[in-house]
This record gives structure tokens, sequence and C-alpha cells, in this order.
């Protein structure tokens, strides 16, 4: 058994937390693979050391004294260091970095990458693993694309001796060596990729909750936990919003059908949330869970006779495509069809936008309808009760909400619903309950 263990901001965010993660890991001689994120909030007052760096880098970049942000990046890092007795030269480490950020000979990227690095060789020295850099494992290309074969090359070379690593997370390497972050969440897609790389029977990603839950804990109090999902469905909640795992962390584990198991850092007796390929979960509740994202555009494009127009949506989407504008749904109708977009992908020129589609497609009208919500209800097992979606709509009709848009996949594992940006809390209540009855 060999098993890829992903710690969370939250989970590495004091000494008391790398305790916990000590003793999570010596739990397990299986856990030969550690990725830690960079140093989280202690607590909702506190920052989090990526968030101190990004601030760093702009206080250099207009010309500002980033001193007072910097002495709290040091002393988050020099107490943990302290408490656990560590001998690694922290301080050494950051004033290097103090004076290459001072000089300004330093990227944002490389920069930001710090949190994570210096988190890793401090949590490597803590549980006696060795410290692998990100950048000598994880390669992509000019064009964003992870390097697999010249990762999994570098990996194997390094890893053969059989010990246990520690890697940081959010960043890799170009070609050119320069550093390369990830998105926001990007440490749970480098534990993703290294249990790939290590060919791992299980991907743990420890966080501050006990799995997935089936809808947003601000918005239902007590929500049920999920106790076994299918990466398809996971990808779908991810998606639209929920925010346990990053959406691209499931593709490297799900081409090898490694399982993701979700765990508590602060309560290791729970079970959590195990992802995998099947679909054992889909019968154990009618709906898998629920999310949602606030603040859409619909464009709707009305031109009469357009169901005989061969190639007309395709003018339409030319026009997004333009302005480089990612596309949610498109649903449509006899004589209408419309396109849902992020509203701040559009909102700079959205009447520009909204003029060459006119022209590119002959349009008798082109409309804008903002402030819109879409949700989510995603199941694998929905398609096995019929009138589902008719239950659905009318729970959410009898609530007095209007439903703007819907959207559905002929393999029925999710029902996408637009409603107005006020009715966004309501609808999901409302969802919740109707199929989890108080």
């Amino acid at each position: 058994m060999l098993k890829v263990a992903k710690f969370g901001g939250s989970s590495v965010a004091s000494a008391e937390q790398f305790k916990k993660v000590k003793e999570i890991v010596k739990m397990d001689a299986s856990r030969k693979f550690v990725v830690v994120s960079a140093v989280g909030k202690a607590n909702k007052d506190d920052n989090k050391i990526t968030d101190l760096l990004y601030l760093c880098y702009a206080h250099i970049k207009y010309n500002m004294n980033c001193d007072a942000v910097f002495n709290i990046i040091e002393k988050k890092f020099c107490d943990i260091a302290e408490e656990l007795k560590l001998n690694f030269d922290i301080k050494g480490e950051l004033l290097k970095l103090k004076e290459k950020l001072n000089s300004k000979s330093i990227s944002e990227e490389y920069l930001v990458s710090r949190g994570e690095y210096l988190t890793a060789l401090l949590m490597a020295e803590y549980l006696g693993y060795r410290f692998i850099d990100a950048k000598d494992v994880i390669f992509y290309n000019y064009d964003n694309t992870f390097d697999y074969i010249k990762s999994e090359k570098a990996f194997e070379e390094i890893t053969k001796t059989g010990e246990n690593f520690i890697i940081p997370g959010f960043y890799g390497s170009f070609p050119n060596k320069d550093v390369k972050l990830m998105t926001r969440g990007g440490g749970d897609v480098t534990g993703a990729i290294v249990a790939s790389l290590a060919n791992a029977d299980v991907y743990e990603n420890w966080t501050d909750v006990s799995g997935v839950l089936m809808a947003d804990p601000r918005i239902i109090p007590n929500p049920l936990p999920i106790e076994v999902i299918n990466y398809n469905e996971l990808r779908e909640l991810s998606y639209m919003g929920a925010s346990v795992l990053h959406e691209e962390a499931v593709f490297p584990v799900a081409l090898k059908k490694i399982p993701i198991q979700i765990r508590n850092t602060n309560k290791p007796e729970d079970v959590g949330t195990i992802i995998n390929n099947s679909d054992e979960g889909a019968f154990k509740h009618i709906i898998t869970g629920i999310a949602g994202k606030k603040d859409f555009s619909i464009i709707t494009i009305r031109k009469v006779h357009m169901s005989n127009e061969v190639g007309l949506i395709r003018k339409a989407l030319s026009v997004f495509e333009d302005y480089n504008v990612s596309i949610e749904h498109i649903p449509s109708g006899v004589d209408s069809f419309s396109v849902v977009v992020e509203t701040k992908a559009v909102k700079p020129f959205v009447y520009e936008l909204m003029g060459k589609l006119k022209k590119a497609t002959s349009a008798g009208e082109v409309t804008l309808t903002s402030e819109i919500s879409l949700i989510a209800t995603v199941g694998l097992g929905m398609k096995n009760y019929k009138g589902l979606s008719g239950r659905l709509f009318s729970a959410i009709g009898k609530a007095g909400i209007n439903i703007v848009v819907i959207s559905q996949t002929s393999d029925e594992i999710n029902i996408i619903v637009g409603v107005h940006n006020s009715d966004y809390e309501k609808t999901i209540r409302t969802i919740y309950y109707e199929f989890n009855p108080q």
C-alpha cells in the first residue's frame, strides 16, 4: 500500500497543526509522500502566507516599503520553527528572500511559491522526510500544459532510493526553470500529480472539514456528509463552486483510477469522503450534492426561423471566441438561443460584443440579463428516479422562485437552474430540503 498525503494551509497553520500532521503521518507507514500548502490561517483574523506574499510583491511593484508585511511572514515561520525546536535556518532563508525582494530581482511567481517551499522545508525536518523541490519534478510546457513524460522521468530518478519524501504544492517549472504557479488551491493538483507519478494506491487530501458535504454549510446548517462520490460527480460540484477540492485535481488520479480520500486533520478519526470511479454511492441518496455560483449573464439572440438556418450558433460562438470568453451553457428554443457566461468575463465590453453578435447572426434582437446565479443539482442516481426534474422544478416554483434558465445533459448527472442572484440561497435551501426533509 502506498499513500500520498496532501495537507492544506489550515492543516499547517501553526506549530500545533504541524504536530497533528506528524501524528497522522506516523500513524501509517504507507504515507511515504507528503505534499504541503503554505502556512494558512491559524484563526479567522489571521492571514495566509500566500496572501501576504502577493501583498509584498504589490508593495514592491509600486515602490512601497513592504517591511511591515514581511515581518508578519517572518514571525509566522519563525514561531513555528522555534516552538518545534527545528534546526533549519529559517531566518537565513527569509533574509535571502527579502534581499531579492528589495533588489527587485525576483518574479511574483517565485516570491509567492516561497510560501509552500519554506513550509515544506520546515515540515521535512520535523517529519524526517527528504525534501524535493517541486520545480525539479513537476514540469510544464510554455503553453501551460503539464509535461507528464518529463515529470515522470525526473520523479522516478529522484525517488528510486525508496525514502519518504515531502514536496511543496502549488508550483512547478517551465522549460527555462522559471517558476510556474498553479491557480488558487493548486496544492490539491500537486498532490494528485504526485499520486499519479508515484502510482499511489490512495491520494489522501487532508483539510479542515470531514469530507465533502451535500451543500454549503454557510447556507445549510449541518448538511449531510457525502460518504462516496464518483469522480464525475465531484467534477460537476467543484466546477459549480463546491470548494473542498480543486476541480483540476481529479484528472491526474482519475486516469489511473486512484481513489481520493478527503480527511479532516483536526478529526482524523472521521471517515471522510471517498472519491472513486465507481457508482456505489449513486443509490444512497436521490441526489449527491448541490453547488452554485453567482454573477452570470445571459445573452439571448432572437431570430425568426432560426431553427432552419445552418451555422447560426457557430457564427455567434465565433464572436465569443474572438473576445476570449468561455461559455457556460447554451439553452435554445425555436427562434432564439441564449449564451450563459460569467458576468466579469464580458462586463468591460458587453455592449460591443452584443453589437458584433447582432451583425454576425443578422439577429432581430440581442438582449442581456444579468445578476443570475447557476445552481447545480448533481447525482449519478438521479436518472433512476422518474419525475425527478419535475419534482425539482415544482419545489422551486412553490417557493416563489422564478427559474430563468434550465440546462441538463443527456447523461442526467446534473440539472442546472438559473435564478436571480437574490434567490440564490433560497433556491439551494429549497432543493436541499425537498430531497432531505427535516
